[in-house]
């Protein structure tokens, strides 16, 4: 009798929910569902044999297992897309999923392509004294059945990974697969049995935020790595100083944020900051890389050591001397410069687990070294080049290794160590550029991924009121870009991942959510699930990944994220708002 009603729920839920959308994302590289309904207990468990883990791993798995729970107790996500409604005469047929086993395995990733890139097969040491390496396997193979096995008395879901962070991102596919149900007031996994096999397409996927140009609380920088880690994203990439201001308090050199600090009491980052934030995104596989930029964007610097600075604050002619205000650069031709980069940078360096160290570099500022070269033989190009030199020996010396943004390579064409990783931001025409000199590159271009863009202008009398890189980057722009087009297959090795960025020019705590979320996971689907599907098929911002996008969107928001709206509601509840176009169409255009 039982089976009867098992097999006429299914059916029942097909005919209620014709349009129902898991809203997995990123989407998986492998899956596989079928039709039958489950139902899910706050008092569901997250099973593994401790003694097979070192110390840390079982450290982050229980740490995972108790937001999983936080999720079971408190996720009251009911999709949008439909009714979701189950019909009270079968609900004793539904069989409730009571568990999940997680196993540490063997390389998931060999069986799941062919390709050459190199994944790492680690976990934590037990004293967390070291970072993510870049390349640590990520993948993971998910199942959930709807039959018990002949020897089991509970249903039970499988989680298998070759390392913790694979475990991690199983758990939080797992936590998007449950809809919450008003009438009985449960949670309930539909559409079992559930068949995933899964793995990152590129091994770098970040997100930039400047807390420099606008100051952000640790916990709201906290909160962003949550959700980080619910896109699968695996880099935040900290722009921690700029021009503007200069928060991280230095014990070497207190004066930096005492003076160049917004507020040296309450706008600040100590060291202890920093590795709880370090701490908190590892133990959510994220890598944390600081971005110390220099020489340019540094005139923080100048309120406590002027004599180490140029052109400083040249207003109001300071677009002569800098990219924008306020105007200053360290000064390359003196010796104290050296002095300074020699105690400070190995400091700053200390606070991060991260090998990855990025120097900045971007937007150097010629003009403003025109009157150091007049009074030698030098040249202002050599200058650069000894500045960048000295802080690249350092750095090997502490054993990071440096990134960099491109005009170090595009326009200046500085010889760097062929380990560094260029960072794409410009023109994404600038990858092949920059892959054909034989570096490896992190792209995020301003023509695609920059979400400060389209806001309007922020400087004064600025009549037009335009920003310098418009249009405002929509999801749909977001998701169309491909961040190895037009590159060979060798070429596109070099490409190890993307960031979308968040300049803070117009930006901080009360807005900012809304700025990443979801036009985030746009670019965090592209970078896990890759521009094109496993049979080759480009992904485009159609009607599919609206669909799954806006429920994501709306299990952000019950989760305490003020991630932006897609449509309208009625949009989005009934799904007809759609463009009277064909498919070919929408391939072209995306």
């Amino acid at each position: 009798m039982s089976l009867i009603f098992l097999k006429f729920s299914s059916i029942l839920i097909l005919l209620i929910f014709p349009n129902f959308v898991n809203s997995l994302w990123p989407l998986p590289q492998n899956w596989s569902n079928g039709t039958s309904l489950l139902r899910v207990y706050p008092t569901f468990t997250v099973k593994y044999d401790p003694k097979f883990l070192n110390s840390y791993t079982d450290q982050l798995i229980e740490s995972a297992k108790n937001r999983l729970q936080i999720f079971l107790k408190k996720e009251k996500h009911f999709s949008p897309n439909v009714k979701f409604q189950i019909p009270e005469d079968v609900d004793d047929s539904i069989l409730t999923l009571s568990s999940i086993n997680i196993e540490i395995t063997d390389n998931l990733k060999k069986d799941q392509d062919d390709s050459e890139e190199e994944y790492i097969d680690w976990t934590y040491n037990k004293e967390m004294s070291e970072g993510i390496p870049l390349g640590t396997d990520e993948s993971y193979e998910l199942i959930i059945p709807d039959k018990k096995d002949d020897n089991e008395k509970e249903l039970i879901a499988y989680l298998k990974a070759p390392t913790v962070y694979g475990i991690l991102h199983g758990l939080t596919t797992f936590s998007q697969l449950l809809y919450y149900n008003r009438n009985y007031e449960e949670l309930f996994l539909p559409f079992a049995p559930h068949n995933i096999k899964d793995f990152p397409k590129f091994m770098h996927r970040g997100l930039l935020l400047d807390t420099s140009r606008n100051f952000y609380p640790i916990k709201e920088i906290l909160k962003t790595l949550d959700v980080m880690s619910w896109n699968k994203m695996n880099v935040f990439h900290w722009h921690i100083v700029d021009s503007t201001s200069w928060p991280v308090v230095s014990e070497k050199y207190p004066e930096l944020s005492e003076k160049g600090a917004y507020d040296p009491k309450k706008m600040i980052y100590t060291k202890r900051d920093i590795r709880i934030v370090d701490e908190y995104a590892r133990a959510r596989g994220i890598r944390v890389i600081p971005e110390f930029d220099m020489p340019g964007h540094t005139y923080a610097i100048a309120a406590s050591m002027p004599e180490i600075m140029t052109c400083t604050d040249m207003y109001p002619d300071w677009d002569k001397y800098s990219a924008e205000p306020p105007s200053g650069q360290l000064n390359p031709a003196i010796p104290e410069t050296y002095t300074f980069l020699n105690e400070l940078v190995p400091e700053i360096a200390s606070y991060f687990t991260d090998k990855f160290y990025h120097t900045g570099g971007d937007e150097v500022n010629m003009n403003c070294w025109e009157t150091l070269v007049q009074q030698g033989d030098v040249t202002i190009e050599s200058l650069l080049d000894k500045f960048v030199t000295n802080l690249y020996t350092i750095l090997k010396n502490e054993g990071k290794i440096p990134m960099t943004w491109q005009e170090m390579i595009t326009e200046h064409n500085i010889e760097l160590p062929k380990d560094t990783v260029v960072q794409v931001w410009k023109n994404h025409t600038m990858v092949k550029k920059v892959v054909e000199k034989g570096y490896r590159v992190v792209t995020g271009s301003g023509d695609y991924w920059y979400l400060d863009c389209g806001h309007g202008g922020w400087l004064g009398n600025n009549v037009e009121g335009k920003s310098w890189c418009d249009p405002y980057k929509t999801w749909q722009m977001i998701y169309s870009y491909n961040p190895i087009k037009e590159l060979s297959d060798e070429e596109a090795k070099f490409v190890i991942g993307g960031e979308v960025l968040l300049w803070s020019e117009q930006s901080d705590p009360t807005n900012y959510e809304q700025q990443l979320w979801p036009r985030s996971s746009a670019a965090a689907e592209v970078l896990w699930s890759g521009p094109e599907d496993v049979d080759g098929n480009r992904r485009v911002p159609d009607n599919d990944a609206l669909k799954r996008l806006n429920d994501w969107r709306f299990r952000m928001v019950e989760r305490g994220i003020n991630a932006e709206p897609l449509q309208p509601l009625w949009c989005v509840l009934t799904g007809r708002c759609d463009k009277a176009v064909t498919t070919e169409e929408i391939n072209k255009n995306a």
